[in-house]
């Protein structure tokens, strides 16, 4: 029976992801873990190019969706083919650097803890790596210890709680993962985070790719604000979400506000108190890097995350001025 409550089902939720697949799967194969020991599970959402094929290919239990139903529905319904009481979710643009990559996360398991994030580590090369330094675009483990939420990207959670709060909200246009980790916490559990389990995470390749990200997330702030208590919500969330669209609508009223982002950037992610972040962002930047080539990147990036949010945000809002 012991060796049953270990078994783990690994999950894959994915759509159009053909060319990011081979290396997710050929890192699934250096794992230490014994094959035994794991199922693969990969939710097709109405893919175009084929994805499921490679999937099948390499071996995963495919499920395909024959129209695209979203995310959070491609989630559940790997939640509900998985055998297993434990299940790791990783992500299709993402490789497993650590072969002990579920023996480290699921040391942690136990008790209240339903879910360890594991650690993304700087991606090797492109936009993606410039991307990895802007806060809120990759989930880094920094000090291990307890965790706001546990991001489906790279984790490992026991499967019934999961059931229990009634899966993923499949309105969530993007961050399904934080708002059911906003439930359970709500139910008492806990989360932590490891900087073992590591992983490269080959997030957003291109701007245009990290635009349209960062006008989803606009969309879901405002799904949030609408779904939840507002005091109850700002104080589980992450203020950079909120303080972002109205310090941008601010500047767009006020166009004499216009020097404060060219001068602080820093204020559309988290208020006055921190002038000096996105310099700090920049120093971090050249610190790792020891070149300036990448900079204009991380600057025109952080303005993109700025004003998309700001614009998906309005958006969700007029769509919805109805409701």
């Amino acid at each position: 029976m012991a060796e049953k409550k270990r078994k783990v089902s690994i999950l894959i939720a994915s759509r159009n992801a053909r060319d990011d697949l081979p290396k997710l799967f050929a890192s699934l194969g250096k794992i230490s873990y014994p094959k035994s020991m794991y199922e693969v599970v990969f939710v097709d959402d109405g893919s175009t190019d084929g994805s499921w094929e490679i999937a099948r290919k390499f071996g995963a239990r495919v499920f395909r969706f024959k129209e695209r139903r979203g995310r959070a529905e491609a989630r559940n319904k790997a939640l509900r083919l998985a055998k297993h009481p434990l299940v790791a979710w990783i992500d299709s643009d993402c490789e497993i650097a650590d072969r002990d990559w579920i023996q480290n996360m699921m040391k942690h398991i136990g008790g209240k803890v339903v879910g360890v994030a594991g650690n993304q580590l700087r991606p090797r090369s492109g936009l993606s790596r410039v991307l990895w330094y802007l806060p809120g675009t990759a989930y880094t483990a920094g000090h291990p210890g307890p965790a706001s939420f546990a991001p489906t990207t790279s984790s490992l959670f026991l499967k019934k709680p999961l059931l229990e709060v009634g899966g993923f909200d499949p309105k969530m246009i993007t961050a399904e993962d934080l708002e059911i980790c906003w439930r359970l916490g709500e139910r008492g559990y806990r989360f932590v985070k490891t900087n073992e389990a590591e992983i490269y995470h080959n997030f957003r390749s291109t701007m245009t790719g990290f635009e349209r990200q960062q006008f989803e997330r606009g969309e879901f702030g405002a799904y949030l604000f609408r779904k939840y208590d507002r005091g109850v919500l700002w104080k589980k969330m992450d203020k950079m979400i909120f303080l972002m669209p109205f310090a941008g609508t601010a500047v767009l009223l006020f166009p004499s506000l216009i020097w404060v982002p060219v001068v602080a950037p820093a204020l559309f992610h988290f208020g006055l108190g921190y002038v000096n972040f996105f310099p700090a962002v920049m120093w971090n930047y050249l610190k790792n890097e020891r070149s300036p080539l990448g900079l204009l990147q991380l600057v025109a990036a952080e303005y993109v995350k700025t004003y998309a949010t700001l614009l998906g945000m309005l958006a969700y809002q007029i769509k919805n001025l109805k409701n």
